[in-house]
């Protein structure tokens, strides 16, 4: 351990110890945010065959109404919604799940349009699918 380093570490929180520097920084966040790695939200996975591509997102506990999707693009799809906690906050003794509002912008595989794409909620899983494009080359 550098010593050294130790003392100035201190040196300098006690400079914002007497200001309401640490208690702003912990209204906005809970102190265990802090360490949290931060992954984004929902996650997916991509999958591919030779004639269609399947994206699959983890949304548990999301209501069909509380979901939307948007292609943005013809290679961009916006995925946002909100999770709200099952039980009311008064009854909360821990919580690892996170509530709130989502939104996340991912680049499609392949370009799409709206009407091609099946979609389709089950278990807390949003399945999503479209055909590719694959074009074939003829022989003269």
């Amino acid at each position: 351990m550098d010593i050294e380093k130790m003392r100035k570490w201190l040196e300098i929180t006690n400079e914002y110890r007497n200001s309401d520097f640490w208690s702003s920084v912990l209204k906005q966040k809970h102190p265990d945010e802090f360490f949290k790695e931060k992954m984004p939200n929902p996650i997916f996975d991509m999958y591919q065959n030779e004639k269609y591509n399947f994206i699959i997102f983890e949304i548990p506990g999301v209501n069909q109404e509380d979901l939307s999707l948007n292609l943005i693009s013809d290679t961009h799809l916006k995925i946002s919604g909100k999770t709200k906690p099952v039980l009311p906050l008064e009854m909360e003794m821990k919580r690892e799940r996170v509530y709130g509002e989502f939104e996340r912008v991912i680049e499609l595989p392949e370009a799409t349009q709206a009407h091609l794409m099946h979609i389709q909620i089950n278990n807390g899983l949003l399945h999503i699918s479209y055909p590719r494009k694959v074009d074939s080359i003829s022989f003269p």
